[in-house]
């Protein structure tokens, strides 16, 4: 393939490119010597996939042309009530293998409790016609309050259990962390279901143009609660995963997650129009973010609101050059016309 062919076929991936090479060269000259250190990539690594393993359930309801703003608080509400589980059940004198018993039926919950939030979802957008962002919103506020009501606002704290979070910071094979193995395993069975199954064919027609799938015979209704029960479930593993780094759960844990990944799925190129969005490009957005964040932290004078000054300047940056995407290229529109046109 040509250079001017893939430039015009993949410009979303250009874009991420071009991020990432000023990005890299930023905290080169700025950072260098800290920014190439071997701790500095290992934390980086070991950071993401806990929101990483959540871009992968909330693109697919942005390919189905949806939005879920409630599965941060999903999450955090599942993973409570797992937690408590593995808190009332796990006793003075347990061996590791009946405590890992105990996680396993926790996770097990923790994934229901995601199935179900999907399911009241679905069914809220796809028979009550709600838009999806409405629906997620009031749902969102009602998973808060649910949590808030049961924690009474405090930090659930797993330190009586302290396998759970060594489990969650250990390597595989000596050299693979943890977190990174679920992100990949995740990342390449959503692929695998995008690629290769009629649901994710299904998927893309629907995002694309529901009406049309409608009378092409696919249930739409079912493909709307079926997504969505995917996405939450996906959704809280990824919560699992940060419970695991925070070693606690809170009704408001990983609150600042939902835009950073609708922004990141935004400058990967899958939008909520839905229909549209390759995978490939999803590592390079998520490494763009992480890089970012760690970056913002080398320096003593900023803090956590001037990564969400970076990050909205750049969503918005993202958007503006997406409304010049038409078809496979760019196309610009003439700024300035003639009068007489």
């Amino acid at each position: 393939m040509k250079v001017k062919d893939f430039l015009k076929r993949n410009p979303y991936t250009v874009i991420l490119l071009v991020f990432m090479a000023l990005v890299l060269l930023l905290f080169t000259i700025t950072k260098g010597d800290v920014f190439w250190r071997v701790g500095t990539w290992k934390g980086i690594v070991m950071q993401f996939p806990e929101f990483g393993v959540m871009v992968v359930g909330t693109m697919f309801c942005f390919i189905l042309g949806c939005i879920d703003m409630s599965f941060v608080m999903l999450g955090n509400f599942a993973t409570i009530i797992g937690t408590r589980y593995i808190l009332s059940h796990v006793q003075d004198g347990m061996s590791n293998a009946q405590i890992i018993g105990v996680f396993f039926v926790a996770i097990l919950i923790v994934c229901l409790i995601g199935a179900f939030g999907g399911v009241i979802n679905g069914l809220l957008i796809s028979k009550l016609g709600i838009p999806p962002v409405i629906a997620t919103i009031a749902m969102q506020m009602v998973w808060l309050g649910l949590s808030t009501g049961i924690t009474n606002g405090e930090t659930i704290s797993l330190n009586k259990v302290p396998l759970y979070a060594e489990i969650g910071h250990s390597m595989i094979f000596g050299f693979i962390p943890f977190p990174l193995l679920i992100f990949v395993i995740i990342f390449v069975l959503a692929y695998l279901v995008l690629k290769y199954t009629t649901y994710g064919e299904k998927l893309y027609m629907c995002g694309t143009n529901r009406k049309a799938a409608r009378f092409s015979a696919i249930n739409t209704d079912r493909m709307i609660v079926v997504t969505f029960v995917i996405a939450d479930v996906i959704c809280c593993i990824g919560s699992l995963l940060m419970v695991s780094t925070l070693n606690s759960a809170k009704a408001d844990s990983g609150e600042s997650y939902v835009m950073k990944i609708i922004l990141i799925l935004v400058l990967a190129g899958i939008l909520p129009d839905g229909g549209i969005g390759k995978m490939g490009n999803l590592i390079f957005s998520i490494l763009i973010i992480q890089v970012i964040t760690s970056g913002v932290n080398m320096f003593s004078n900023l803090n956590t609101y001037h990564g969400s000054f970076i990050y909205g300047g750049l969503l918005i940056i993202v958007l503006i050059l997406s409304t010049f995407l038409k078809g496979d290229s760019f196309k610009f529109p003439k700024l300035f016309k003639k009068a007489s046109e």
